[in-house]
C-alpha cells in the first residue's frame, strides 16, 4: 500500500512538471507567433516600398524616351505662381535684345506746342527719351559698278596684260556677294531657285534666271575644290569621327549621302555605294582615329578602332516594352537592367574621367558585367537577338569608357544629316551627279567653317578673291 501511494505521488509530480513545461511551451509559442506576425507585417511593408521604388525608377529611366505631355489640370489654367508653369519664374531678370554699341544715325523727334489730342498749349521745356530701332535697307536697285580696266602691252609675252577684278569671277556680271548669297540660300537654307530668284527681285531689284542661279552655285563649288581637298586631309588627322548615311536621289536614281563629323570638321560625300569602301576611301589607310557609328554592317569591315552608338541600342531595347498588349516581364527586365547598366557606366566615368588607370579598370569591369548580362538565359526571341548584338559589339560599345575622344552615341552624325534631309524633302535630291557633288562640297565647307568659328561670307569671299587674283 505504501509503495502504491509513493507511485501515485511520483506520477503526480511528473504530471505537474509536464504541465509546467506545456505552459512554458505555450507561452514561447505565443511569443513566436507575435514575432512572426510582426515580421510578416514588416515584409509586407518592405514589399510595397520595393514595388513603389521599382515603379519610380522605371518611370525615371523611361522619361528621356517619352514625349512630354501636360496633364489636363495643367492645360486648363496656369496661375502666375504655379510652379509647374513653363518659362522662367516670376521676377526673373529680363534678357531681351541687347542695346547696340554703335549708333549709325540720330534723329530728333519734336512735338508741336499744343497737345495733339485736345489742342491745349503745352508747358515746360520737356524731357527727351531715347528709343533704339534696328532695321534693314533693301538695296533697290542693286548697286552697279563699271570697272574701267587698263590694258598694257608686254613685249616679252607679246600680249596685253591687265589687273584682275576681284569683285567677281571671270565672265560673270554678278559680284561675289551676290553669288555667296545665292549659295547660302540654296545650300544652308534649302530654298529653291525659284524662291531665291524671287528674293533677289524683291529685296534687291535684281532679276536673274533660274539657270543662271544654278550656274553660279556650280562655279562657286568648282572654285572651292582645293578647300574641300584640304578638308579631307583635316578629317584624316582627327582622333575620332562620327559617321552616318542617308538616302539621296540623283535624277531619280538611289544614291547615298554620307557625313563624317567631329568637333572640328564636317564632311559630306555623295556616293552610289552604301558599302564600307566609302569610309575606307575617305579616311584612308593611315587613319589612326576611332569611327563612331550605328550598327549598320558596312562599318564592321573597317580596320580602324570602332565605337557603337548606345542611343541606337537603347532605342531598340525600349521598343520591346512599347505598345499593347503590356510587354512580357522578361522584356521589362531586359530593358530595366540594360538601362541601369548604361546609367552606372556614365556615373562611374564621371568619377574616373581624369584618371586613365581608373578608366581602364572601369572598362574591364563593364566588359565582364555586359557579358554576364547578355549571357543570361533569355527565352524571348527579341531579347535573344539584342543579347547577341551586345556580345558581338561588346568592346565597341565600351570604347567610350577608355577613350576620352569617343562619345557614347552617334547623335552628332544624325544631327548633321538633318539639314540635308530637310533639303531633300523640298528638292527630292539632285538633278545631276555634279549638282549632288557640288551640294556636298559646299555644305561641307560651310558647316566646317561654322564649327571653326569662321564667318562664311568673309571666308568664302577671301577664297574667291584669291582664286581670281
Amino acid at each position: 500500500m505504501v509503495e502504491s501511494n509513493a507511485l501515485v505521488e511520483n506520477l503526480r509530480a511528473q504530471l505537474a512538471q509536464l504541465a509546467a513545461e506545456v505552459a512554458t511551451l505555450r507561452a514561447e509559442n505565443a511569443r513566436l507567433q507575435a514575432e512572426l506576425q510582426t515580421a510578416q507585417q514588416q515584409v509586407t511593408a518592405l514589399t510595397a516600398e520595393n514595388t513603389r521604388l521599382h515603379e519610380e525608377v522605371n518611370t525615371l529611366k523611361q522619361a528621356p524616351f517619352q514625349p512630354r505631355r501636360r496633364r489636363k489640370s495643367q492645360r486648363k489654367t496656369r496661375a502666375s505662381d504655379d510652379p509647374t508653369r513653363r518659362g522662367r519664374p516670376v521676377g526673373h531678370p529680363g534678357s531681351g535684345r541687347a542695346r547696340p554699341e554703335h549708333i549709325d544715325q540720330r534723329e530728333r523727334i519734336t512735338l508741336e506746342d499744343v497737345c495733339p489730342d485736345c489742342g491745349t498749349a503745352l508747358t515746360g521745356n520737356g524731357v527727351v527719351r531715347e528709343r533704339i530701332v534696328e532695321d534693314i535697307e533693301p538695296v533697290r536697285p542693286t548697286r552697279v559698278v563699271c570697272y574701267e580696266i587698263e590694258r598694257r602691252w608686254c613685249p616679252h609675252c607679246h600680249t596685253y596684260k591687265e589687273a584682275p577684278v576681284t569683285a567677281a569671277l571671270p565672265r560673270h556680271r554678278l559680284g561675289l556677294q551676290t553669288m555667296l548669297f545665292v549659295v547660302y540660300q540654296k545650300v544652308v537654307l534649302g530654298l529653291s531657285y525659284g524662291k531665291i530668284r524671287h528674293e533677289l527681285a524683291t529685296y534687291f531689284g535684281l532679276h536673274v534666271s533660274k539657270g543662271e542661279l544654278s550656274n553660279l552655285v556650280a562655279e562657286v563649288a568648282d572654285c572651292f575644290g582645293p578647300a574641300y581637298t584640304r578638308l579631307i586631309q583635316l578629317l584624316r588627322e582627327q582622333s575620332a569621327v562620327h559617321v552616318d548615311e542617308t538616302g539621296w536621289r540623283i535624277n531619280g536614281d538611289n544614291h547615298w549621302l554620307w557625313v563624317f563629323i567631329n568637333d572640328v570638321v564636317t564632311l559630306y560625300v555623295v556616293s552610289h555605294s552604301r558599302g564600307s569602301k566609302v569610309p575606307k576611301a575617305l579616311l584612308g589607310p593611315d587613319f589612326e582615329g576611332s569611327v563612331i557609328s550605328d550598327f549598320y554592317s558596312a562599318y564592321s569591315p573597317l580596320d580602324y578602332a570602332k565605337a557603337k552608338c548606345w542611343a541606337h541600342l537603347l532605342r531598340d531595347v525600349h521598343a520591346l516594352i512599347e505598345g499593347k498588349p503590356p510587354p512580357a516581364p522578361e522584356r521589362q527586365q531586359f530593358q530595366r537592367e540594360l538601362q541601369q547598366l548604361y546609367l552606372e557606366m556614365g556615373l562611374a566615368l564621371e568619377t574616373a574621367a581624369a584618371d586613365p588607370a581608373a578608366c581602364q579598370t572601369l572598362y574591364q569591369e563593364m566588359q565582364q558585367r555586359l557579358q554576364d548580362f547578355a549571357q543570361q538565359t533569355w527565352t524571348d526571341a527579341a531579347c535573344q537577338r539584342l543579347a547577341r548584338r551586345i556580345l558581338k559589339y561588346r568592346d565597341e560599345l565600351l570604347l567610350w569608357l577608355r577613350d576620352p575622344d569617343v562619345d557614347a552615341t552617334n547623335n552628332a552624325a544624325e544631327r548633321a544629316l538633318r539639314p540635308a534631309v530637310v533639303t531633300r524633302k523640298t528638292s527630292f535630291g539632285s538633278h545631276s551627279k555634279k549638282g549632288a557633288l557640288d551640294f556636298a562640297r559646299l555644305l561641307s565647307l560651310i558647316r566646317s567653317w561654322e564649327q571653326q568659328g569662321l564667318d562664311f561670307f568673309d571666308t568664302a569671299h577671301n577664297l574667291l578673291s584669291a582664286s581670281v587674283s
